[in-house]
This record gives C-alpha cells, structure tokens and sequence, in this order.
C-alpha cells in the first residue's frame, strides 16, 4: 500500500496533540499471516482494483491473543468500495447469502457455511470519494488524508481492543508480510492487560447496548472492567432504557448462556442494569420466559 509506519507516526503524533492528549502511542508490528483466513483469497479477488481494505475488530483481537476459533467465525471488513458490489463479486466464488444494512454507514454481509463452520463477512463502507476527487492535494496527502478517516472511524468504535485494524493486503497468503497496527486508542496494550475499556463515554452514551457488550466481552475473554467505565455505570443505570429491546435481549441471552456468567449477572445487578433491562418491556419479546428462567437460575433468585 503505502510507507504505513512513518505515516501512522506522523499521524498519531497528530491525534496526539489533538484528540488523545494522555495516551502514549507506540507502533506494534506483528506478522500479517496470525490474521490469514484462506477465504481472503476470495476477498480479494473480489476488491475492486485501487480500492483499500482493512480487517478491524473481533477478528484482529482475537488472533492477537490467539483465542481459539469457534465454529462461528466473524470477520469485519473497513473498505473504500462499494460493499454491495463487493459481496456480490463474492457471490461469484463462494456460495451465499447477502444482506445490505445502514447503521451509520453502509454495511452489506456475506453469509455462507463450510461443513460446521458459519461464516460472517461484514463490509462497512469508509467513503474517502472526496479525497480521492480533490484536485489540490497530491498522492502523498492523499494517502495521509486517507489513513486520518480511518482513524477517525476507529475513534468512534466501542473498545480499545475492537478499535485496532490491519491492512488487509498484509494478510493474503501470497504476499503476507510484518505489519503495522493502526491502533490510536491503544487497544493493543488493553489486550496485554486484559482490561476493557471504552474509547470514550460519549461513544458509550451513543450507543448504551455497549454497556452490556463490555460486560460480555469481559466474560468471554476474562478480562476485567475499566474502573473509571465501571464508575460510569453505576452511575448512570437508567442510560440503557431507550436502547432497542431485541439489541438488549441478544446480548443478555449470550452473557446467560456462558456457564460463568453469575459474577457478571451479579455486577449488572449491583449495577441496577438489570433492574432497567429486565421489565415488561422485554415481555413482548421471544424468548423473554428463557431469559427469565435462566437470569433466576444463575442468581438464585
């Protein structure tokens, strides 16, 4: 792609002075192959030629700590194409079904199964159009400006440890090499502590179902809650009560159904968190009577 390192550095010293004034910044490098699936040879058949793409998220954390690969494999995708003229381009060389979503930007998902294994390849869509269009900035500026918006997308995640992204022409099989992570938040060193922590509260008040996604996320991975965002949970219990109650529903169903999840059941009742989400409002929905049985089963209620 382009001199990634010495861009990110002059880059993160910006963010630096801007933005993340008490963070020290370091670059890691670590070798693009720990982050090989050999679908990705699809993937980047796939690409349309000049577009960029990045592997970011769950993925990149995981095979960073080398956490075992289950059955359902989730891969998301940063790309500077159209996503859904990428699935369907990924249509012609693996079996599957496609959905096309908006969040805040657009997002298309591939679907598909091998023998146990469920796939999910999730595109999001970093629109750098008017970057590339502008007249009065040269190739190297382009690049720089290019990396700036991918930082910016990656400042407005939930957690340090989901915030850190590789560049995918690092991780195909044929041209794998040492790369850098564009990591501004400092996820890589929360991975080395084990510690969960928020980019910011204002992306927690954004979205509070992140709330009891970092409480899942610390189950899973056995991992402990940043003290200052456990402070903010306790105080302020009723931020999740607008949050859409299928979204709430998911995330408790897949923090009960961890056979050790009653120290986190307990923390969200101290917390008051699940005196908001467990109500009449959550009656309407399928498989609330389960939700139910099993919150009483692990507290012993």
């Amino acid at each position: 792609m382009f001199g990634i390192d010495k861009l990110l550095n002059k880059i993160f010293n910006k963010q630096k002075d801007e933005k993340l004034e008490d963070l020290e910044i370091k670059e890691n490098y670590i070798h693009g192959l720990i982050f090989y699936n050999s679908y990705f040879d699809y993937v980047a058949k796939a690409l349309p030629k000049g577009s960029f793409c990045f592997l970011v998220g769950g993925w990149v954390r995981d095979r960073i700590i080398n956490r075992p690969i289950g059955e359902n494999i989730d891969i998301d995708f940063i790309i500077t194409a159209d996503p859904l003229q990428v699935v369907n381009n990924l249509k012609k060389f693996i079996k599957g079904d496609i959905f096309q979503f908006e969040k805040e930007k657009k997002v298309a998902t591939f679907l598909f199964k091998e023998n146990n294994y469920n796939y999910r390849f999730d595109f999001s869509y970093l629109d750098i159009s008017d970057i590339l269009s502008n007249p009065d900035i040269d190739f190297y500026q382009k690049e720089e400006s290019i990396l700036e918006r991918l930082i910016k997308d990656l400042l407005e995640r939930d957690f340090t440890i989901n915030a850190i992204a590789v560049n995918f022409d690092d991780t195909s099989s044929l041209s794998a090499s040492t790369t850098v992570l564009i990591d501004p938040s400092n996820g890589f060193k929360d991975l080395q502590d084990g510690i969960i922590r928020p980019i910011s509260i204002e992306n927690i008040i954004k979205d509070p179902v992140r709330i009891l996604r970092g409480y899942r996320l610390a189950l899973e991975l056995d991992f402990t809650i940043d003290k200052e965002f456990e402070k903010f949970v306790k105080n302020n219990p009723n931020l999740i009560e607008k949050s859409p109650k299928e979204r709430i529903r998911d995330e408790l169903l897949k923090i009960i159904s961890n056979e050790n999840s009653k120290d986190t059941l307990n923390k969200l009742l101290e917390n008051k968190i699940l005196k908001k989400v467990i109500s009449e409002n959550l009656k309407d929905l399928k498989l609330y009577e389960s939700l139910e049985e099993n919150l009483k089963k692990n507290l012993n209620l």
